[in-house]
């Protein structure tokens, strides 16, 4: 299984592609035969690979096209975009080695503000959902009518700033060829809606990259022993990133009713004697699981 993924810069010339990743660096014809020895660098490394290249008046295309149906993820970048960053990094000089390792380098920066941009985007999402439900209780309680109308005023405002951002949100994992595969495995999953994926995306961007236990822990829906001496405590869920668990809850309150096989897992666990909370936390549980192993599979490709 390769599970972390790495960028590998290739600086495309009219001849030849020099190709960095990492320490190592390689220089491949810009031919048919040198196209199949790059693809079987990239199959043959550890991690899960994405080719990053420059635009460059056309001697790209064959390599695209070649990466393409070898199977290996590739993204083309503005050149200028890149000298920009390079300049800004400080690094001045200018040779084929050292512009396909200022492409891999630019490739991790460039994943790593996306991924900060998408988190701070949902954050701020949850923020006015919960100043929204505060609004609305308090407005429940309110009797002046012009405190009332400024309450719905406020009220409105709020919710126009949560249909922007949902709006943002969506374009930005769909500018995202990444974010936007990952969003699609998460939801084909019955249960699964683009809200509770962009939280997913957003705040636990581990997730395809732990195994069962790990992730379950991190999400604070692993089970604990509560036990001292010869007292044996109830087994409880604690820690782990609540605002996650949260989503989770909802996402597995639809997936109880409406997705099959956890549908069967919950009724089967009602069944048993299992209190109904427990049994939506169990199902919490498997579906995190499901979402997990749905990364995992072709990975490499995600």
């Amino acid at each position: 299984m390769k599970e972390e993924l790495v960028y590998l810069g290739v600086d495309i010339a009219k001849s030849y592609l020099d190709a960095a990743i990492g320490n190592e660096k390689h220089r491949f014809t810009n031919d048919v035969v040198g196209h199949r020895q790059l693809i079987k660098w990239v199959k043959q490394t550890e991690a899960a690979v994405q080719v990053i290249c420059e635009s460059s008046g056309g001697y790209e295309r064959k390599l695209v096209q070649a990466l393409a149906r070898g199977q290996v993820k590739v993204s083309l970048v503005q050149a200028n975009r890149v000298r920009q960053f390079a300049r800004a990094a400080g690094i001045l000089a200018k040779t084929d080695h050292i512009d396909a390792e200022v492409l891999c380098e630019f490739g991790k920066v460039m994943q790593t503000l996306e991924q900060e941009h998408l988190r701070e985007l949902e954050s701020q999402r949850r923020h006015l959902t919960h100043l929204l439900v505060m609004e609305q209780n308090r407005g429940a309680r309110l009797r002046d009518a012009s405190v009332v109308r400024l309450n719905r005023s406020l009220i409105n405002q709020i919710k126009k700033q949560i249909e922007k951002l949902d709006l943002l949100i969506k374009e930005h994992i769909e500018q995202s060829p990444r974010l936007s595969a990952k969003a699609e495995k998460l939801t084909s999953i019955k249960g699964v809606g683009l809200r509770t994926a962009a939280l997913l995306l957003a705040q636990m961007p581990e997730l395809g990259q732990l195994n069962r236990r790990e992730v379950a822990a991190l999400v604070g829906v692993a089970p604990f022993n509560r036990d001292s001496g010869k007292m044996r405590g109830k087994r409880a869920i604690y820690g782990g990133r609540r605002f996650v668990r949260h989503g989770l809850y909802m996402a597995a309150l639809v997936a109880a009713r409406h997705n099959p096989i956890l549908r069967q897992f919950y009724l089967r666990l009602r069944a048993a004697g299992k209190p109904a909370k427990l049994a939506l936390t169990a199902t919490m549980r498997k579906l995190l699981i499901v979402l997990n192993s749905a990364l995992k599979r072709d990975l490499r490709y995600a």
